[in-house]
């Protein structure tokens, strides 16, 4: 039998630890607003190696940095040649800092700035979730809410940006609705809370994106959790016949209390 050792596993994090990471990262020389660039590019690299063939995309985008993850998104499939609907569900004049800078590079890319209301049609083959980051900790409630049941009616598939929105990232407990996503491009650390919980039946699949983050960002966090995938166990034990029976598979000891 083989071994596994910690290289063969997948470190996950709470959310604070990867704010921690965040902040670190700027602090070591990379702009915020750049950080959110790398996301949103890797979000978008993500998008078209899924989906191709997508001719239309809608984004809907909240008031924090994942919504301006989702700005940044349209401007890039805008330059891309595909046609895009960005709904907002934050009016222009209430959004600031990175986010308000990330909204308007879209409107100079010509990408159209629309306020999401529940009547709104999503029109894109594609929708990218960008309401909600790691941040959640109460139940989604008013438009938030409305704006996630929209887009689990719809019957598009969903790039859900970081974590679907619904979801908490330290738990994955679903926090009153969630966004069922087809698929999940997460930033610089797996959250613990997409692999537990309720999340997995909201997350589709994960596509874990590190953008480039330095090791030694990583100094003195260590992990909250290990994912060791299926593929990995199939790796570490040897094949088994198909006659193969507890009694040829070796000895394992138990005690407990």
């Amino acid at each position: 039998m083989s071994t596994l050792s910690t290289s063969s596993l997948r470190p996950l994090y709470k959310a604070t630890q990867v704010r921690e990471l965040d902040q670190r990262t700027i602090a070591g020389g990379i702009e915020s607003f750049a950080l959110m660039q790398r996301a949103a590019s890797s979000a978008w690299h993500s998008f078209r190696s899924r989906w191709p063939q997508a001719r239309s995309v809608t984004v809907l985008c909240g008031g924090g940095n994942n919504g301006g993850d989702g700005h940044v998104l349209a401007a890039l499939a805008m330059q891309s040649g595909l046609k895009v609907q960005r709904l907002s569900l934050k009016p222009r004049d209430a959004l600031s800092g990175d986010v308000a800078r990330a909204a308007e590079l879209a409107t100079a890319a010509g990408v159209g700035f629309e306020e999401w209301h529940p009547h709104t049609t999503l029109a894109g083959e594609v929708i990218v979730d960008a309401l909600l980051g790691t941040g959640l900790s109460g139940e989604v409630e008013g438009s938030i809410k409305q704006a996630i049941k929209a887009m689990n009616t719809a019957s598009q598939p969903v790039l859900a940006l970081d974590i679907p929105s619904g979801i908490s990232a330290d738990t994955g407990a679903m926090l009153g609705t969630a966004v069922e996503a087809t698929c999940t491009v997460t930033f610089i650390g797996d959250k613990i809370g997409l692999h537990t919980g309720d999340a997995p039946a909201y997350t589709g699949d994960i596509d874990f994106r590190p953008l480039g983050v330095k090791a030694q960002a990583f100094f003195d966090i260590p992990p909250t959790a290990w994912r060791l995938d299926d593929a990995l166990l199939g790796e570490a034990f040897t094949p088994r016949s198909r006659t193969s029976h507890k009694g040829s598979l070796g000895h394992v000891l138990v005690m407990g209390g």
